[in-house]
């Protein structure tokens, strides 16, 4: 995947753009989509080492899945990684114990700090790669909540939105924004996704704002945000295009950079919609899941992870 522009340098404050009022589509191939040709999944319970307590997956992409786990005889954290369902990584935490909150498809992990707030970006697989990620000037209060394909990091510092370019541990401010905004993910692009008294915006790293109007956010993969605008589930591109809703569609619990859906029906049963136009079952489907672009679908069954494997068509 080829990215382009990125979190650098902010000019001016908040310029407002019109939002597109047209359709917004899904990116794949419909012939060449895995989410819509899965009929199927095999359940895989992912490993856990012995002396670890897991406490589930809380995020998937690509191949890896990443959980945090403590300790059943000591004081402390672990963050666990899985690719392919196999544990390849854990980095382990005792003096200030630290919670894996997102990864990306190449394996970046990013962290927060439970007891004195810091947060950091880590690299499974590669030693000594862990990135501490500062605050701004004078602040030290820094959490980590959403990472993109190109590894930029969304988060806060002292309350305010925040974004560490992925070859920097030096934040940048959400032109714009304070710490009564609510930032919920960054796009592939750099575009950030902030609510502020109950309106959603991107906000791109220009300092150019597209207004997406009153909507209760749920999440943001790839350049797409999924969430709730009156009564309906709808997604937005970064251009602030809008879909149809998803047909039958009441709760979001996880999107895919193509827009693909996995959520609850108006009924109560959980399905996932490879187009807002209609949904299948999916059964069993666990606790906090995650939705991949291959329709992989990790989350927590009790306190084990779990990774249901999209077997294909029927």
């Amino acid at each position: 995947m080829v990215l382009t522009g990125g979190w650098r340098v902010f000019v001016g404050a908040l310029v407002l753009s019109a939002g597109v009022v047209v359709p917004a589509t899904a990116s794949a191939d419909p012939a060449a989509d895995p989410v819509a040709a899965c009929r199927s999944w095999e359940y895989v319970e992912l490993p856990v080492p012995p002396a670890v307590r897991s406490h589930g997956v809380v995020s998937a992409a690509g191949s890896f899945a990443v959980g945090t786990g403590s300790f059943w005889s000591m004081s402390g954290s672990t963050a666990l990684v899985w690719k392919d369902g196999q544990l390849v990584d854990q980095l382990s935490s005792f003096r200030n114990p630290s919670w894996a909150q997102d990864v990306n498809s190449s394996g970046v992990v990013i962290l927060t700090a439970q007891l004195f707030p810091a947060a950091a970006r880590w690299r499974a697989g590669v030693p000594d790669s862990v990135q501490g990620l500062q605050g701004l000037p004078g602040e030290h209060r820094v959490e980590a909540l959403d990472i993109n394909e190109r590894g930029d990091v969304l988060g806060r510092s002292d309350g305010k939105p925040v974004v560490w370019p992925a070859d920097s541990a030096v934040p940048q401010r959400v032109p714009g924004t304070d710490a009564s905004w609510m930032p919920v993910g960054v796009a592939d692009d750099g575009s950030v996704l902030a609510t502020s008294g109950g309106v959603a915006h991107w906000i791109r790293p220009s300092g150019d704002v597209v207004p997406l109007g009153s909507a209760e956010m749920k999440a943001v993969r790839g350049n797409n945000a999924v969430g709730v605008a009156e009564s309906k589930v709808v997604r937005w591109d970064v251009s602030g295009a809008v879909s149809e809703p998803y047909a039958f569609a009441a709760e979001v619990l996880a999107v895919n950079s193509h827009g693909h859906l996995l959520g609850k029906t108006t009924w109560g049963d959980t399905e996932l919609w490879a187009d807002p136009s209609g949904s299948r079952p999916t059964p069993g489907v666990p606790a906090y899941p995650s939705l991949t672009d291959e329709g992989d679908i990790y989350g927590t069954a009790g306190t084990s992870p779990l990774l249901l494997d999209c077997a294909g068509g029927e």
